[in-house]
């Protein structure tokens, strides 16, 4: 078997190549949005977590949080503390609290590829509105699923 040699030029000029792909605006749209509101997610996210982690002050202690760590998460509430848990008020109406602030985060990022969404679909052909409609569709069940049906 013979051995390719891959030479720097070849590398470097295939890079260009790519950079100077075109790129549809939906497909541009979709992506600068996943990019910008991760960054903000993860921010959102980590500096309460960290700020939580160092203090210890938060809705709930650290040592309690991690003595029932494993269990679900109908059962940690209950016996942490004896509530059930519906819909997002939970953490909603503590936002004081550090480990709650960070959820805020967790949350930007799990409707970022909604957000992303909603703007590829004012840039997108009509061939693929119907598509992302439905995806829309999809992602708005899942978020509002827990406020309807009482999970």
């Amino acid at each position: 078997m013979q051995e390719l040699e891959v030479k720097p030029e070849t590398v470097e000029s295939v890079g260009a190549e790519l950079r100077e792909a075109p790129i549809e605006p939906m497909n541009y749209i979709f992506g600068r949005i996943m990019e910008v509101l991760t960054v903000v997610g993860l921010v959102a996210m980590f500096i309460p977590g960290i700020i939580y982690v160092v203090t210890g002050k938060g809705f709930l202690s650290r040592e309690v949080v991690v003595r029932n760590w494993g269990l679900k998460a109908s059962a940690f509430w209950e016996k942490v503390m004896g509530i059930k848990v519906f819909g997002y008020s939970w953490f909603l109406s503590h936002l004081n609290a550090m480990d709650c602030l960070s959820i805020v985060g967790v949350c930007i990022l799990a409707v970022t590829p909604l957000i992303s969404l909603f703007g590829a679909e004012i840039k997108a052909d009509s061939k693929y509105r119907i598509l992302i409609g439905i995806l829309i569709i999809e992602f708005l069940f899942a978020i509002f699923r827990p406020i309807l049906m009482g999970h």
